[in-house]
């Protein structure tokens, strides 16, 4: 607590007004990746300060040895600190600001923007109000940018800035990928990465696809969601007690590395965003088991639109069902003999549905920007 206490009276007592116009929030160490393009690109091409704030001891960002670039670590006050920080631009990553703990600031001319975690679309995969206080959201693709247009008109909201910008984690995959040396003398090597709920690959079949993929010579890593491993600690645990002796098993409980989606010769999903990084990331297809969706907004199907993740599975790769998995290392093996017809159409997906791809820092950069210098403008005039 000490800790924190001394972190709110350096922000806001020890740090010039100026110097904390830029402000960023992270719930946790795996979010920061969505925000290193960004940083990197404000230190290197702006004259800009920045303040980091973090819930999490561990985070990446306090490796940064950068004298505009400030970090601190706020969990048990942050409320606090949220009902008072003073800045221009404050971004998050984290959706349904102004719902729970986390309020806008009573400083009225706080603008708050969204950064995208996650390439999914917008209106089934959140809550229904989600992204309603944010003033501005930097959009992966055209196709978030048209739902929450949508969202607008359903509900009678004023239309927010919707930036389009792109998506940083899916650059670094795709650069990574490009300088990995591909062994193809190697064992399957078979990344499972589902998205968090109860009905999701790991708690519908999880045990039963390991099992089959191991006995079959398969080299096996399980990615749970962050809130897959923050919420049922049941499951992670009996996974790594039964497969914590077998070399062939791998258990990552972060998503903050992308090694293993570099490294996966096929990925196993459902409906979560990991599907679109890998398959726009290495240009390559993933084997989709067909379970429940994660709906949390049952209201949906009133936007007429059909969420991007869903859409794409039969474009990107084969969708197969929970029941009958005894076959499924020869659908592994038929996907990897089609990666190349599979490339082609994903580069050309992932052209008419991502926005400025291998440019999207420089345009977040360029938003915030924007906002700095209006509020500079409205200071002089006043």
């Amino acid at each position: 607590m000490l800790r924190e206490i001394l972190s709110l009276y350096k922000i806001f007592k020890t740090i010039p007004e100026n110097e904390r116009q830029v402000v960023f929030y992270s719930e946790n160490r795996n979010y920061f990746v969505n925000y290193e393009g960004i940083i990197n690109e404000l230190l290197t091409n702006t004259d800009e300060c920045m303040c980091y704030i973090t819930s999490d001891a561990n985070d990446p960002a306090f490796k940064i040895k950068n004298k505009r670039f400030k970090v601190f670590y706020i969990k048990d006050l942050l409320v606090l600190f949220m009902s008072f920080i003073k800045c221009r631009v404050l971004i998050m990553t984290t959706p349904d600001l102004n719902k729970y703990h986390i309020k806008r600031s009573s400083d009225p001319t706080v603008h708050y923007t969204y950064v995208f975690h996650s390439m999914v679309s917008t209106h089934m995969m959140y809550l229904k109000e989600a992204f309603d206080y944010y003033d501005s959201i930097m959009c992966v693709g055209p196709y978030q940018k048209n739902e929450i247009r949508k969202n607008e008109e359903l509900n009678k909201l004023n239309n927010k800035m919707l930036v389009e910008c792109g998506y940083y984690r899916l650059e670094r995959i795709y650069r990574k990928f490009k300088e990995y040396k591909q062994d193809n003398t190697k064992d399957t090597t078979v990344l499972i990465a589902p998205s968090w709920g109860n009905k999701n690959i790991l708690e519908s079949c999880g045990e039963e696809l390991v099992n089959i993929l191991l006995d079959k010579g398969c080299k096996v890593i399980i990615r749970p969601h962050p809130e897959t491993v923050k919420r049922n600690h049941e499951l992670i645990n009996n996974l790594n007690e039964k497969y914590k002796n077998n070399i062939s098993f791998t258990l990552e409980t972060t998503v903050e590395s992308d090694d293993s989606l570099i490294k996966a010769d096929v990925l196993i999903c459902d409906c979560s965003g990991v599907a679109l990084e890998y398959a726009f990331g290495t240009e390559r297809p993933v084997l989709f088991i067909d379970v429940p969706y994660k709906i949390r907004n049952e209201e949906y199907n009133k936007y007429g639109i059909e969420p991007f993740e869903l859409g794409i599975r039969d474009k990107i790769g084969v969708i197969v069902k929970s029941e009958g998995l005894e076959n499924i290392t020869t659908v592994i093996e038929n996907l990897k003999a089609d990666k190349d017809k599979y490339k082609e159409k994903i580069t050309t997906l992932r052209e008419t549905n991502i926005y400025n791809f291998n440019n999207s820092s420089k345009i977040a950069v360029k938003h915030i920007n924007n906002l700095l210098k209006e509020k500079r403008t409205i200071e002089r005039k006043g």
